[in-house]
Formats: C-alpha cells, structure tokens, sequence
C-alpha cells in the first residue's frame, strides 16, 4: 500500500480502488487510529475536483511566473537599449572632439615627417663622409697595435703561480689570526 501511495496525487485522487482493496484486506487488523488514516486515502477521489483544480492552478502560476520572467526580461532588455541610444545620442559631441582631436594630430605628425626627412638627409650625408672616418680609424688601430706591441716586449713573466702565491697568502693569515686568537685568549676577550 506504501509504494501504491507514492504514486502521483493527480492519478492518485482519479483511482485509488487498488489502495481501497488492500484496506479492505488489512481493516480488521490494524489499530484504529491508522485505519482511519487509511480510510482516507482509500477513499481520496472525493479530493479529484479540489486536487484537479489545485494542480491547473499551481501549472498556471508557473505559466503566469514565466510570462512574468519573460515581461522582465522585455523590459530589461528595452531599458539597456534605451540606455545604449542616450549614451551614443551623449557620444555625437565627443565623436566631434575626437575628429578634430585627430585633425591636429596629422598636423602634428605632417610637422613630424618634414623633420624625419630633414633628418634622413644628414644621415645619408654622414653616411657619404663614413669611408673617410674608417680611414682615420684604421690608422689610429694600426698605431694602438704598435703601442701594444712596443709594451709587450718590454714586460717580463711573473715567476710562480696564482695559486701558489695564494696559498702562502692563506699561511701567513693563519699564523695571524692565531697570533690575535692567542692575545684575546691572554686578555680575556
């Protein structure tokens, strides 16, 4: 009978002689109270009008929600394009601006370009003079060249190695920061 009562109340309240018969077989056997709970169910298509109603009811408020949501979102999508109108009808003077802003800008930028032309014509005339700079840079090379030569012939090799230098270098450290170990020792430091 539990799972027969599980059933949708709209089929339910249509018929419920399959529950009527099954509280007709328990009746005598169960306490009183449940079989007037029972006896309810078992006879619920009295509740068939109420229910019927109830249900086109309840199915037309969530029509009439999503007629509601969908008069929303009309009006809201009518607001943001009435708000896109205003801004761009807002926008003309500042389009305006921005045309004669542009204006001055190629104005601004024809003066920019008379300068960069003048500017390649001293390029290309530093470029004419260019072999005449290497040419005088080749002979102040050859004579750093021969300045470098001349030097090397008169330095001599340092006898010993790095390291070698380095590690008595470590040595003499040693014996000194032992000589300072001691007289903190002596002193008490």
């Amino acid at each position: 009978m539990r799972i027969l009562l599980q059933n949708d109340i709209g089929r339910l309240v249509e018929d419920a002689s399959p529950i009527r018969q099954l509280f007709n077989d328990i009746k005598g056997r169960i306490p009183e109270e449940t079989t007037e709970t029972l006896e309810r169910a078992a006879y619920i298509e009295h509740m068939q009008t109420p229910v019927s109603r109830a249900l086109r009811h309840m199915a037309d408020r969530a029509q009439l929600a999503k007629t509601r949501e969908e008069v929303d979102s009309y009006k809201h999508r009518a607001q943001d394009v009435h708000r896109r109108i205003n801004f761009l009808e807002s926008c003309r003077p500042d389009v305006v601006g921005t045309i004669d802003r542009l204006k001055r800008r190629r104005a601004e930028l024809a003066k920019e370009m008379e300068q960069i032309t003048k500017d390649i014509a001293a390029e290309e005339k530093k470029l004419q003079e260019l072999p005449s700079v290497i040419t005088g840079l080749k002979q102040e090379r050859r004579n750093l060249a021969c300045e470098a030569i001349r030097l090397r012939r008169h330095m001599s090799e340092v006898p010993g190695s790095a390291n070698d230098d380095q590690r008595v270098l470590d040595s003499a450290d040693q014996i000194r920061q032992r000589a300072i170990a001691a007289i903190d020792a002596f002193l008490g430091l």
